[in-house]
């Protein structure tokens, strides 16, 4: 059998958790692998939404599947850009309190907000 050699990113910074708008208006966080074949692989896709008190709004973006990777044509993607570190880092938690099956006190399972400091104009 063929010896498999995985690579894990060292930083936090390197980790590849990408934000994608989609053409039909949705918002997607998610850690993306790039097949180059006119495709992308997400990975624990994310719902991004933002509430009328700016908070941020992270849903599963396909609660239903039992699969954990997914593929989207890259013709479907407007575009992609990288997020910030502090938005990464809280993607991560999310995910990482989903497997060990921790949830805060005022946080209804599977969905997760984050409050910003941002105003309307």
């Amino acid at each position: 059998m063929e010896d498999i050699k995985k690579t894990f990113p060292a930083t936090l910074e390197e980790v590849p958790v990408r934000l994608l708008k989609l053409v039909s208006g949705e918002s997607i966080i998610a850690y993306v692998h790039d097949n180059n074949e006119g495709e992308l692989s997400l990975e624990e896709p994310m719902r991004l939404s933002v509430e009328d008190d700016q908070q941020l709004v992270f849903t599963p973006y396909l609660p239903f599947s039992e699969e954990q990777l997914h593929h989207i044509d890259i013709e479907n993607v407007m575009f992609e850009s990288e997020v910030s570190t502090d938005i990464k880092a809280y993607y991560m938690k999310i995910l990482l309190d989903q497997i060990e099956g921790i949830d805060t006190p005022d946080q209804v399972p599977a969905i997760a907000t984050l409050k910003g400091t941002s105003t309307v104009h």
